[in-house]
């Protein structure tokens, strides 16, 4: 009797142990499992961020990517759309509707504002926005950016005392190492009594200054000759400032085409 009696005590006392032990056993660690955040971000200005409806105003886009340490990513795919209240639309036009970042993780674009009414128009502060996606699956939790432009109606835009700057070029379309000729004729000036661009005029006292391709190569003339070294897609841009001081700039691109081999 007394010999079982212990054998049920000694029985007792090892399963307590195990329980013990069961309760203060360390647990498996969860190990952590996918990103702690995105793998890519966008960020784009538009400079400038105030056009006129006068169908050749410009704003440069440059869509700035970024991985989840904040370094620069190359050869990001990137769709572009122009939305108005939301929805896509084409108001205005956008140099492409699709484009890579280069090696610095920087694409530039240009958006072009559409054409208006005349002076006098009512200022409804219209506002348009261009949106960027990354493409590529590798960034599909990547969020769409998109930055703000405010289009004004001709009569609203502060034209006294200010000129306008745009130009034209020839060939159109022309090759690699082929002369091109800039030409800034387009540009006015603006007295101090203009109350719309039919008020501004030409004028000789315009300074130009050409700010081409990505060389910062800088040249003056009202009417410049300039060879592009590759082929390729180039933003050019002209800066004119009048007698009072004041300067405006306008950006657009030229398509470059590859020379024919023989």
């Amino acid at each position: 009797m007394t010999t079982s009696r212990h054998f049920r005590t000694l029985v007792f006392l090892l399963a307590g142990a195990s329980a013990l032990t069961a309760c203060t056993s360390k647990p498996d660690t969860v190990k952590a499992t996918g990103p702690s955040e995105l793998g890519l971000s966008l960020q784009v200005l538009a400079t400038p961020d105030v056009l006129s409806t006068d169908g050749m105003s410009t704003a440069q886009i440059v869509v700035t990517a970024r991985g989840p340490n904040s370094e620069l990513k190359p050869g990001v795919p990137l769709r572009a759309d122009i939305l108005v209240g939301g929805a896509v639309v084409d108001y205005g036009s956008l140099s492409a509707k699709s484009g890579s970042t280069g090696a610095d993780g920087r694409a530039t674009f240009i958006y072009t504002a559409p054409p208006g009414g005349l002076s006098g128009n009512a200022d409804a502060r219209n506002m348009i926005q261009v949106a960027f996606t990354p493409l590529s699956g590798d960034y599909s939790n990547a969020v769409e950016r998109a930055v703000s432009i405010r289009l004004v109606p001709l009569g609203t835009i502060v034209f006294p005392g200010q000129p306008i700057a745009n130009f034209s070029w020839r060939p159109n379309e022309p090759y690699e190492l082929e002369d091109v000729t800039l030409d800034a004729g387009l540009s006015k000036d603006c007295p101090l009594t203009a109350a719309a661009a039919t008020d501004c005029y030409d004028t000789p006292s315009l300074t130009y200054e050409w700010n081409l391709d990505d060389r910062n190569i800088v040249l003056r003339g009202r009417v410049i000759k300039y060879q592009f070294p590759r082929f390729g897609d180039y933003f050019v841009k002209l800066t004119v400032t009048n007698a009072l001081g004041n300067r405006v700039s306008v950006t657009k691109q030229i398509d470059v085409l590859a020379r024919p081999r023989s």
